[in-house]
């Protein structure tokens, strides 16, 4: 599918065009100024011009279109996972290439917070978007749309993923190699506990485990499953209703957040890892491989995700035409083996 034409930013002169008026009169009416007299009948002119381009005001003293500023937004939804750090990173190494900086800014998962991020940006008059947006980012990223912004969506999806530029993890690919290796070393009984969200591509990796089993002609009872908030608590709570049933012998863990809490969960109940129980999450921090034991987990890659997603971007602000094809990739993930998996000779007995 081709991209919508890229517009850019409207500017006084295209509103004075369309009211068919000046660009001092535009000027002073969007300024709010009256200290002298304009007709009803202008202003409401000018005013319906504005509002049918998505003219924004913008908090630069002069800001001509076309004019590129070498500034991208980047907008990520959590400052403190060190995913999209990574990703960020990653993206500002490519526009420091270019002459460009990036403005980095959290949504904190907040879809109203997101919003007054791009009115903002939008008024610093940004060349363009990196997003990995929240759960209402289809509507917030509208006026970007309506504009003409370039942008490019990273991480998380919105509802068609071919009307726009798209690169995410390989998420079901994560969750099946996962599982896959947990197999391969004799597991049957394996629990997951993930994150219980809205966003449609991040449901993959419960899928990826689930196709997994299913390709070994394994069964999965439902209290092998837990979903729940994303927080070190709640991966704690998981964990300590999934050790409920003694047969789990090895536990995937969806997010590395809920990794944490878990992994906590676990040595308080005196369960040592791996002799006592196998483990293995999705996500790649620090801390996976500076403890007592080097856990396995599943590498998503994030550097060449924001390099990637950086590039597009910067080919869609420097391209010499207004359509180009929008792009969908998938990231492929890979397993990081460590030392928290206890390899099974004898298969274990399962129990349905």
């Amino acid at each position: 599918m081709k991209s919508k034409k890229i517009r850019g930013y409207t500017t006084l002169k295209d509103v004075a065009k369309k009211a068919n008026t000046s660009v001092a009169t535009v000027s002073y009416i969007l300024n709010g100024s009256k200290d002298r007299y304009v007709s009803d009948e202008l202003r409401e002119r000018v005013l319906k011009a504005a509002k049918e381009l998505n003219y924004m005001k913008s908090s630069m003293a002069s800001s001509l279109k076309g004019k590129k500023r070498g500034v991208i937004g980047v907008i990520i939804p959590q400052f403190e996972n060190v995913f999209f750090i990574r990703i960020v990173q990653a993206i500002e190494e490519v526009a420091q290439d270019l002459n460009y900086i990036i403005a980095t800014c959290s949504s904190g998962d907040n879809p109203e917070k997101e919003k007054q991020i791009i009115e903002r940006l939008i008024q610093q008059r940004v060349d363009g978007f990196i997003i990995s947006p929240t759960i209402k980012g289809k509507e917030n990223i509208e006026i970007i749309r309506e504009i003409g912004i370039p942008y490019v969506i990273i991480d998380r999806s919105i509802d068609n993923k071919k009307d726009h530029d798209f690169i995410e993890s390989d998420n079901k690919g994560g969750g099946f190699i996962a599982t896959e290796h947990l197999l391969d070393y004799g597991h049957r009984n394996i629990g997951f506990i993930g994150w219980d969200v809205e966003i449609e591509n991040l449901k993959e990796r419960l899928e990826g485990y689930m196709e997994a089993m299913k390709k070994r002609n394994l069964k999965v009872k439902d209290n092998w499953i837990e979903v729940g908030d994303l927080s070190r608590n709640e991966g704690y709570r998981m964990t300590e209703k999934l050790l409920q049933d003694q047969s789990i012998s090895a536990i995937l863990f969806g997010n590395h957040v809920l990794a944490e809490g878990g992994i906590m969960a676990l040595r308080d109940k005196g369960k040592k890892i791996p002799q006592d129980i196998s483990v293995v999450l999705i996500g790649s921090p620090k801390w996976t491989q500076i403890g007592v034991i080097k856990f396995t987990c599943v590498k998503q890659s994030e550097a060449e995700m924001g390099k990637m997603a950086a590039d597009r971007l910067f080919s869609i602000i420097n391209s010499t035409t207004n359509e180009l094809k929008h792009i969908q990739k998938k990231v492929k993930n890979k397993i990081l083996i460590g030392e928290s998996v206890k390899k099974i000779e004898k298969k274990i007995k399962e129990e349905f």
